[in-house]
C-alpha cells in the first residue's frame, strides 16, 4: 500500500538536513493542515449564528413581538456559544467595558462621544441589554453572513455591562480597559450584599491579562481596593474639592446618608473620613491598618454649579489642568465625566476630544433626558436605589424652586421585588417644594405612605395606582333568577365599589392616566420631572413612543 505523502512539502537536502529534522518538518506541516478545517468550521458556524440571530430579530419586529434586539443575541448564542469572542476579537482597537451600580450608561455615553471625537468608530450595546445576550446582539447586528464583523477597522466597542455579568463577559471579550464607577446596595434580591458583588468582580479581574488597564473610582473604598492585586496598570479618578464636603452643607444634607461600605476590607475596622461627598464616597483612611484612598491621576480640583444643567469642572492630571463644562445636573455626573476622561487617557486620547466629547454630550436614555411633550418639557431622571434617589432629590431640591414631579415606583424583577429601600430616601427634602406631585407604579400606595410620613400632605398628592387594591376592588352584585336542573343561575348586576364614601372623588387607575394627570397638572412652558425606577422608565418611553413624542431609545447610528 502506498503511503500518503504531503504533496507540497519541499524535499530537504540530505547533506544539510537530518532525518529527524525532516520528520519534524513533516509533522509541523501535517499539524497545520489539520488545524485549518476547525478554523473554517468556526467561521461557518459563526456565519450561521449571525444569519439565525438577525433573522430572529427581523421576525420579532415583523410580528410586533418586541424590538428584535436581545433575541438576536439569544438565538446567535444557541448556534455558536463563542460568537461574542469570535466577533469581538475582530475589532481593530478592542473593547472598553464599563460597569458599576450607578452611572454606567452616562459614563459609556461620555466615553463614546470622546472616542468618536478622537477619530474612531464606536459601537455600543444600545440595542441590547447589558447582559451577555445584549452584548452578543450588539455585535451580531453589525456582522456579515460570513461571520465577519463589518467595518471593524478603526473601530472600538464601548460596552455597558451588568455588575453580575462581568465575569462572563470578560471571559468572552478581552478588554483593553475596564471601568468601575461605584458600588452601592441595589436589588438585594438579585445581587446580594455589596461584598458578593466585589467577589464577582475580583473573579473577573483575575481573568484579565496584564495588558488590560483598570479605571477605578478612588473615592469609593470598595472600588479602589480592586486595583491592589492587579498586575497591570490602574488609573484612579476622584474629587478634590473640599467645598463639597457634606459636613459643610445645611443640616438636611446629612439626615439620610446611606453608607454601604463602612469597614476596611483588610482588617475590618471602620473608615475615618476627612472629606465625605455623599454616602461612602470621599477621602477615607483606615485608622487600624493604614489603608487609605489612593491619589487619583485624574481629579476634579474645583466644581462650580452654574445652572441646573451646567457644571464647570476643573479637571487636573499629573501634567495639566483644563476646565470642562458638564451639561448634566448632579455631583454624580461629575464622577461620570471623570471616569470617561480617565478612560480616554488609558486609550491615549488627547485633551481636545475629551473636552468636546463631554461638553457636546446629549443626555442618555432616562439620565437627564429631555423630551418635548404638548408644550411641556419632560426631564427623565432614573432613580433605582436609595443612594441614586438621594442624589436626584438633592439635585432637584437644593434651592427654593418648586418643581412639578411624577414619581414611578415599580417592584418588577428588573427593579427588585423589595422596595423597603424607599425608607432610606430623603423625601423630607421635598416637603413644601413641589408645585404638583403625581405618584404611580405598582407600589404607588407604598410610596404615598412614605411621603406622608415625610410630611407631604395627602391632598397634595395625585395618587394613580396601576390597579385598585383587592380590598377596594369593585364587587359584582349577583341576583338569583331561576333554577335549572338543580343549578341556581344569577344575573350579573351593576358593579359597586367597596367601602368608598359617597362624596369621595372617583380614583383613576393605570399608567396612561398617570401620565395624563401629571401633564395636565403641569402648565405649558414648564418642566415636569419624571423620576422612575427602571421598568417605570421603560413604560414612560413606550408611552411617549406610542404618542409620537420620541423614537425608540436604542435607535441610533454608529459613528
Amino acid at each position: 500500500m502506498r503511503k500518503n505523502r504531503p504533496s507540497q512539502l519541499p524535499i530537504p537536502d540530505p547533506q544539510q538536513t537530518s532525518k529527524m529534522d525532516h520528520m519534524s518538518t513533516v509533522h509541523q506541516h501535517n499539524a497545520k493542515r489539520k488545524r485549518r478545517p476547525p478554523r473554517r468550521r468556526s467561521s461557518l458556524r459563526a456565519g450561521l449564528a449571525v444569519v439565525a440571530g438577525r433573522t430572529a430579530g427581523a421576525l420579532s419586529r415583523r410580528f410586533h413581538l418586541g424590538g428584535g434586539t436581545s433575541v438576536v443575541g439569544v438565538v446567535a448564542q444557541r448556534f455558536d456559544p463563542n460568537i461574542v469572542h469570535h466577533l469581538a476579537t475582530q475589532l481593530e482597537h478592542g473593547s472598553v467595558i464599563i460597569t458599576g451600580t450607578n452611572g454606567k450608561t452616562t459614563t459609556s455615553g461620555f466615553a463614546a462621544a470622546i472616542v468618536r471625537d478622537g477619530g474612531l468608530r464606536v459601537w455600543q450595546n444600545r440595542e441590547g441589554s447589558n447582559l451577555v445576550r445584549g452584548i452578543a446582539s450588539s455585535l451580531v447586528i453589525r456582522a456579515l453572513p460570513n461571520g465577519k464583523l463589518r467595518r471593524s477597522g478603526r473601530a472600538i466597542s464601548i460596552l455597558e455591562v451588568d455588575e453580575a455579568a462581568l465575569p462572563q463577559i470578560v471571559s468572552a471579550v478581552t478588554p483593553r480597559v475596564v471601568v468601575f464607577t461605584n458600588l452601592f446596595r441595589d436589588q438585594l434580591d438579585r445581587y446580594g450584599e455589596v461584598d458578593s458583588v466585589v467577589t464577582h468582580w475580583k473573579r473577573a479581574i483575575k481573568k484579565l491579562p496584564a495588558s488590560s488597564i483598570l479605571v477605578l473610582n478612588a473615592d469609593d473604598p470598595a472600588i479602589a481596593r480592586l486595583g491592589e492585586d492587579f498586575p497591570g496598570q490602574s488609573i484612579y479618578y476622584g474629587i478634590e474639592d473640599n467645598r463639597l464636603d457634606v459636613h459643610l452643607q445645611p443640616d438636611s444634607e446629612e439626615r439620610l446618608q446611606v453608607i454601604d461600605t463602612r469597614t476596611c476590607s483588610r482588617c475590618g475596622s471602620e473608615y475615618a473620613y476627612t472629606l465625605r461627598l455623599y454616602s461612602h464616597m470621599g477621602h477615607y483612611t483606615c485608622p487600624n491598618c493604614g489603608a487609605k484612598r489612593p491619589q487619583p491621576q485624574v481629579s476634579a480640583s474645583a466644581v462650580q454649579i452654574e445652572s441646573f444643567d451646567r457644571l464647570r469642572v476643573r479637571v487636573t492630571t499629573e501634567e495639566q489642568q483644563h476646565d470642562i463644562v458638564v451639561p448634566l445636573p448632579g455631583l454624580y455626573n461629575v464622577y461620570n465625566a471623570l471616569a470617561a476622561a480617565a478612560t480616554a487617557m488609558a486609550l491615549g486620547i488627547e485633551w481636545e476630544p475629551i473636552t468636546s466629547g463631554i461638553e457636546q454630550f446629549k443626555p442618555a436614555f432616562g439620565r437627564g433626558e429631555r423630551i418635548q411633550v404638548e408644550g411641556r418639557t419632560l426631564r427623565l431622571l432614573l432613580a433605582k436605589n436609595p443612594t441614586g434617589f438621594n442624589e436626584v432629590m438633592r439635585t432637584l431640591f437644593n434651592d427654593n424652586v418648586s418643581r412639578h414631579v411624577l414619581f414611578i415606583l415599580n417592584d418588577n424583577i428588573a427593579d427588585g421585588r423589595d422596595i423597603s429601600w424607599i425608607w432610606d430616601v430623603d423625601f423630607e427634602r421635598m416637603v413644601e417644594r413641589t408645585s404638583t406631585l403625581t405618584i404611580t407604579g405598582t407600589r404607588a400606595l407604598d410610596l404615598a405612605l412614605r411621603l406622608k410620613y415625610a410630611g407631604v400632605q395627602e391632598e397634595q398628592m395625585n395618587i394613580v395606582p396601576q390597579h385598585p387594591l383587592r380590598a377596594a376592588q369593585q364587587k359584582v352584585s349577583m341576583t338569583p333568577i331561576k333554577k335549572k336542573r338543580g343549578v341556581r343561575l344569577y344575573e350579573v348586576g351593576k358593579k359597586v365599589e367597596n367601602n368608598r364614601p359617597e362624596n369621595a372623588p372617583t380614583r383613576v387607575y393605570g399608567f396612561k392616566q398617570a401620565i395624563n394627570t401629571a401633564l395636565a397638572s403641569t402648565p405649558e412652558g414648564e418642566t415636569l420631572f419624571v423620576i422612575p425606577t427602571y421598568t417605570g422608565l421603560l413604560e414612560v418611553h413606550r408611552e411617549l413612543e406610542s404618542r409620537g413624542f420620541t423614537a425608540r431609545y436604542w435607535e441610533g447610528k454608529d459613528a
